[in-house]
């Protein structure tokens, strides 16, 4: 049961570590698009 539990969680920190990568470059393209403009 306790294995389970470890690979959920390990599967959330995946997901969070994706989503926070996603999130910066969201902002770097931003960030560009606002210095060419």
């Amino acid at each position: 049961m306790s294995t389970g539990l470890i690979a959920l969680l390990d599967d959330v920190a995946g997901l969070a570590k994706v989503a926070a990568a996603s999130l910066d470059d969201a902002a770097g393209q931003a960030a560009r698009a606002g210095a060419k403009a």
